[in-house]
């Protein structure tokens, strides 16, 4: 009769861990979108019930569909928690297999996902971003050359594929600093344009609202421009010639106004503005750039080409930033070109 209690206690036992067991480590889908669009960044999410909290846990995908970012979004609620990852379609089936999730020395095999990708309408200055909430952070507007002008704009959105923009009307485009932490995604997006376009429209396909939506940017020169952008972009060097000229004039002037007045102080004064306007000049050194060498819109490796160098010549280097300098190419392009594409000779 003991014996069959000892028995009994222990089968008690035994289930009982083995039920907490299951509720301890329970793994199941959260979120599943219905339907994609194609290019769409979207979320797939994951609950976990678990008692044991910082828990290590590991998501195992199976197929070709990877998220966008290796480490999931988590939200943790007591003994809820949400792991949230991010994917980007593909095909016109969005497919993964197989999840498997190890947590606690335990591992669960969920069934996978089938999401149908549907195709978006066609739309007037349709940009290629499909997002949520896009915002223009801000925008800078220079001189590139003579016939064009050079824009910088600083995008955000959620769940958006933001490094696929591209806007047909642009000469020359480019994307830089794209950085995505969980839903939202940041860049910044370059666009050359020509002078005589005063406004930059776009749309966006915003998966919220479920329709697109428009952006306008007015295409405006301003005298004070973003700190961070100053030095970057190509910019007219009218200004520095006027610096130059009224230097030089007022030399001359307080040189004549010496031999006039006799006076130490208007010699001081020449002096000074002399001094001045040789650093002008001497700051300015000639510099060599090999044939083929491409030409940057911006002073960054990933940068846009704006053409590649026809033929070795000899320039003015206008500006210098790590490993690039600013230079005026012979058709009056101004870029960047990398420090490694210069002459050695």
């Amino acid at each position: 009769m003991q014996s069959t209690k000892s028995n009994f206690l222990i089968l008690v036992l035994f289930f009982s861990a083995f039920i907490s067991l299951l509720h301890a480590d329970d793994v199941a889908f959260s979120y599943v979108p219905k339907k994609v669009y194609e290019k769409q960044i979207f979320p797939i999410s994951f609950l976990v019930t678990s008692s044991t909290k910082d828990a290590p846990i590991h998501f195992d995908f199976l197929g070709e569909e990877t998220p966008v970012l290796k480490k999931p979004e988590i939200i943790q609620n007591e003994t809820k928690t949400f792991y949230t990852f991010y994917f980007k379609t593909t095909d016109k089936l969005f497919i993964i297999p197989r999840i498997t999730v190890t947590l606690n020395g335990n591992t669960k095999t969920l069934d996978g996902v089938k999401i149908p990708v549907k195709k978006l309408p066609k739309a007037k200055n349709f940009s290629g971003v499909i997002a949520s909430g896009l915002k223009v952070k801000n925008h800078q507007v220079s001189i590139f050359d003579g016939k064009t002008n050079l824009i910088a704009i600083s995008l955000e959105a959620h769940d958006a594929n933001l490094e696929d923009i591209y806007i047909p009307s642009a000469l020359k485009d480019g994307v830089e600093n794209a950085k995505r932490i969980g839903s939202k995604m940041e860049i910044d997006y370059y666009i050359v344009l020509p002078t005589k376009q005063k406004k930059l429209t776009f749309t966006y396909f915003d998966t919220i609202k479920e329709t697109f939506v428009e952006k306008t940017i007015d295409i405006k020169i301003h005298d004070g421009t973003v700190a961070a952008q100053t030095d970057l972009n190509p910019k007219d060097d009218s200004f520095e010639a006027l610096k130059k000229y009224t230097l030089t004039i007022l030399s001359t002037l307080f040189l004549l106004l010496f031999l006039w007045k006799r006076d130490f102080f208007y010699l001081v004064l020449a002096v000074v503005s002399a001094a001045i306007l040789l650093t002008f000049y001497t700051a300015l050194a000639t510099i060599c750039i090999k044939e083929g060498s491409p030409l940057y819109i911006i002073p960054t490796s990933t940068s846009t080409t704006i053409i590649h160098i026809d033929k070795k010549f000899t320039t003015t280097k206008l500006a210098e930033r790590d490993e690039f300098v600013k230079i005026k190419y012979s058709n009056g392009t101004t870029g960047w070109i990398k420090n490694e594409d210069l002459c050695k000779n």
